[in-house]
């Protein structure tokens, strides 16, 4: 990255580190992804049990891969066989003593925005597991809460869906994100759950 991106996103991080506080979150401001994976691991304890939600930011981190090396208690949906324990696995995520998820944007004022296709991932967010890591990229601070949650419906929406293979939603036969009630063909849709966390009694937050 160059030094003046650099310099930008770290007065920016800054700034929103002030606003996360006052919402009850607790910034921790990383220099890189790496370090924020090395954060969270200092943090989770090894008697902890972790669960996670779908996260390419999370899978690119490598944080998974250590905490199984280091004999984690794992609740991963991943290791399922079939859909209904792959469902099961998911619920019990959501009791898991810590849990790890990514976010899709954030305003310039400190709320979270998110969208779900099943809504393990968001509910999570709101309620559950006893420490949420939430990992989240200067990248995707949008502005105010309208222009955020437009960005993340037209942005992220449409990649999630073609990295799932989601191929009835109108992210992939239209090539955007389409409007949930006029459909109509659509069996599926990535954001059947759009939510924003205001504020938060306890969650471990990483910029990076």
């Amino acid at each position: 990255m160059e030094e003046y991106l650099r310099e930008r996103y770290a007065a920016a991080a800054a700034s929103l580190s002030k606003k996360l506080v006052r919402r009850n979150f607790q910034p921790i401001i990383c220099q890189n992804l790496e370090e924020a994976k090395e954060r969270a691991l200092e943090k989770i304890d090894q008697n902890q049990s972790v669960g996670f939600g779908g996260s390419i930011t999370i899978e690119q981190s490598g944080i998974i891969e250590e905490l199984y090396q280091r004999g984690q208690k794992m609740i991963d949906r991943e290791k399922t066989t079939s859909p209904e324990q792959r469902h099961q696995v998911m619920k019990q995520a959501l009791t898991a003593d810590c849990f790890l998820t990514s976010i899709n944007g954030i305003t310039e004022d400190g709320e979270l925005v998110n969208i779900d296709s099943v809504g393990n991932r968001v509910a999570a967010l709101t309620y559950g597991p006893d420490k949420v890591f939430a990992f989240v990229s200067m990248r995707k601070v949008y502005g105010d809460l309208n222009t955020t949650l437009e960005m993340v419906r037209r942005n992220t929406a449409p990649l999630n869906a073609h990295r799932l293979g989601l191929e009835k939603t109108p992210c992939i036969k239209k090539g955007t994100c389409g409007d949930l009630f006029t459909g109509g063909m659509y069996l599926q849709y990535d954001c059947n759950h759009q939510t924003f966390n205001g504020k938060r009694p306890h969650c471990d937050f990483f910029d990076y």
